[in-house]
This record gives C-alpha cells, structure tokens and sequence, in this order.
C-alpha cells in the first residue's frame, strides 16, 4: 500500500471522535481521528476491540466533536492530539479513564495512579 502522508495530503472529510463505554461500573473515553466518517468504527485501541469482542458493540458510544472537509492530514493529526491532551487533563476531575495509550507503555507511566480500583 502506499500511504501519503505527507505535509500536502488533503482529506476529503474527516471526523474527530470521543468513544465512551462502561464496564463494571467504569466508564472510558478514547478520542480518534475517522478519516471514513464510519459511525460503526468506535477506534484501534486494543481495549476497544477486546470489549467489543466480549460485550458487542452496543456498550460503545460514538460522539462525532469535529467534522472537517479538504483538511491536511497534518493539521488533522495536531487537532486529534489536542483534544487527546485535553481528555487526558479532564479524566481525573470527570471520573473517566482515557484509553489513549500512545507513548504511555513505558514503565513509569502513571495515567491510572490516582484511579481506585
């Protein structure tokens, strides 16, 4: 396949999304990007495809935050982060757990700390 993901790649449409679902009582939120504006794709986290497979679908909620047209990829991608940011900053004080892991496997990541189980 070849990707252009370059600075000059334009997206027709484009979505930013926030995700939410509970289970056992926990809700979590991952914030993606949907460049297929697909209401049925509820994001690539693990956590999500793993409970999907065991819940089905109908736990996850999908809320379209930004619609875009004739966007750069690049400027997609830095909005996506923001609200990522934003999400991540707000989990503790709304009582949320962000799925978004990105750079976060390392050994000293503590985005659950302050979360009791």
């Amino acid at each position: 396949m070849n990707y252009d993901l370059s600075d000059t790649k334009t997206i027709e449409k484009a979505e930013i999304y926030k995700t939410t679902f509970k289970v056992e009582g926990r809700e979590f939120v991952y914030i993606g990007l949907d460049t297929k504006c697909n209401g049925e794709y509820f994001g690539s986290s693990l956590i999500i495809y793993h409970y999907k497979r065991i819940y089905g679908k109908s736990i996850f909620k999908k809320e379209v935050l930004e619609s875009f047209a004739q966007i750069s990829y690049v400027n997609l991608c830095t909005i996506e982060q923001q609200y990522i940011k934003q999400y991540k900053k707000d989990q503790k004080k709304n009582k949320y757990l962000s799925v978004n892991y990105t750079g976060e496997n390392k050994a000293n990541a503590t985005s659950w700390l302050w979360y009791e189980f």
